[in-house]
């Protein structure tokens, strides 16, 4: 049975930086162009992008093609208070149901990013957070698989290595360093000079309160 591996999540979690990754093995219909292209408007680029429009579509779609298809969409999708891309919320559960229907087996990943700097992202280029609204569909997902962007960065390909996905994952991929370069975090995060906790950290003082 072919198999199909849905990655979802949050705007701005990394769908993108997931895309590539997951698109790299060459078994994997996947968001090849992507690796062409530092970024690309989803609902243009992405393959399956007219089949979330329109799931029937699906019923008509070539599976032959692979064994592995990968596909991926973020929960919602659009810029908020936007007349030309107002924001929208794929059905995500019409979806797998419909591939599931053309007798493709069926795996949903949720990705992760830190929850402050999602909601700073969000608000730079949505105009408002929009995490409240991936999390109100989280409940509904049946049996999620969890990917971390910050494991993703920190430990790279023996994270990727120790990943139990139904598609092959090219963790050897020479391209996932390139891919990985810059980690878009760094923009938000400042040093700290001192913190309260400090001297208690290094003479091992225990603190009852928070100082």
């Amino acid at each position: 049975m072919a198999k199909m591996l849905i990655l979802t999540g949050p705007q701005g979690a990394g769908n993108h930086l997931w895309s590539k990754v997951l698109s790299l093995h060459p078994e994997v219909y996947g968001w090849k162009t992507l690796l062409e292209n530092y970024w690309e408007a989803h609902r243009f680029s992405e393959p399956f992008a007219q089949h979330w429009r329109d799931h029937t579509l699906l019923k008509s779609f070539d599976w032959s093609q692979s064994e592995y298809y990968f596909t991926s969409i973020s929960l919602p999708l659009g810029i908020v208070d936007h007349d030309v891309n107002p924001i929208w919320m794929p059905d995500l559960q019409g979806f797998s149901a419909t591939v599931l229907g053309c007798g493709i087996e069926v795996e949903i990943a949720v990705v992760g990013r830190d929850q402050t700097i999602l909601t700073n992202q969000q608000t730079r280029i949505r105009t408002q957070p929009t995490l409240s609204l991936f999390l109100e569909q989280l409940p509904k997902i049946w049996n999620p698989t969890f990917l971390s962007y910050e494991l993703l960065y920190l430990y790279r390909q023996d994270y990727l290595k120790s990943l139990k996905l139904n598609i092959p994952v090219a963790w050897d991929d020479s391209r996932i360093n390139e891919i990985l370069a810059d980690d878009a975090n760094a923009k938000y995060i400042h040093n700290v000079d001192y913190n309260e906790l400090d001297n208690g950290n290094k003479q091992g003082i225990t603190f009852k309160t928070r100082p």
